[in-house]
């Protein structure tokens, strides 16, 4: 980590790691990482910096300000408390030459118990506006450590290494017994309702790729980036991806819906064969 010496904006990576030794002195702070890479952060218009702080309790509101005070002008605005609660922890805000920039408060107690009931497949689906429990544990996995006091992170990620078998099972059975109700997406197909069967295709598609993370002991993350993990996987229906594309694009005129869900009902038969074997 930096540690001191002359900063100026526009050194971003130094301002960060100045941040970081910051909330690393702090008592109540066990755990520092970061998604994405510590070395190459993103500039403006790129993506946001994710920061998360793992505590025995969660600085007050008052300490959290002030260590990011200490920063002074390298930063250009900052907001205590945008978020407080839920599957986001505790989240403070700061602009970091031009680059929003969250710092996310969680206690280990929390966190601990939450990626447990993910595990035991407690929580199978999606929830709240797209957040995916399993993305949760996809991030634990390919965090960046920044700090790590007690070595919480580097524990987590060793206890996530190994793809529990319990809930690929769980995860598997709930995702392809969702796919076996097609009366939405048939009543769009016999309408050529278009937009009717985009919005019946999503949710399918949502759970034909978590079931497909699932045989491939994949963490599910999210929907970005789908056909780059596809590609990786050994798991998976002949011409995978070139399909998936395929379904999108024949079910965006009428004359194609047919074709296209002609087209998914092989790729869910497939997944399916492939699940039993």
């Amino acid at each position: 980590m930096f540690d001191g010496g002359d900063i100026t904006v526009n050194d971003t990576k130094k301002i960060i790691d100045t941040l970081i030794n910051n909330i690393s002195e702090l008592s109540e702070v066990q755990s520092i990482g970061i998604s994405g890479s510590r070395i190459s952060l993103p500039e403006a218009g790129q993506g946001d910096i994710d920061i998360f702080i793992y505590c025995d309790m969660i600085p007050f509101p008052e300490i959290r300000q002030a260590i990011i005070n200490k920063l002074d002008n390298l930063i250009q605005e900052s907001k205590i408390n945008v978020f407080e609660g839920g599957h986001w922890g505790t989240g403070d805000y700061m602009l970091v030459d031009g680059v929003d920039t969250w710092l996310m408060y969680f206690t280990v107690h929390e966190t601990l118990t939450e990626v447990e009931s993910i595990l035991d497949g407690k929580y199978p689906d999606k929830l709240d506006n797209y957040y995916y429990p399993t993305g949760r544990c996809s991030m634990f996995e390919n965090i960046n450590i920044l700090y790590d006091k007690s070595n919480f992170l580097g524990d987590l990620k060793k206890r996530l290494s190994e793809y529990p078998d319990k809930l690929r099972k769980i995860l598997i059975r709930y995702h392809l017994g969702k796919l076996d109700d097609t009366e939405d997406l048939q009543r769009a197909v016999s309408r050529k309702d278009v937009p009717f069967y985009h919005f019946a295709l999503d949710i399918a598609i949502d759970h034909f790729l978590q079931a497909l993370f699932a045989v491939n002991r994949t963490y599910f993350p999210s929907r970005k980036r789908t056909l780059d993990y596809i590609e990786k996987f050994s798991i998976k229906p002949e011409r995978c991806s070139e399909k998936l594309l395929e379904v999108i694009r024949s079910g965006s005129f009428p004359e194609g819906i047919g074709k296209s869900f002609a087209v998914w009902s092989s790729l869910v038969d497939d997944l399916k064969k492939l699940s039993n074997s």
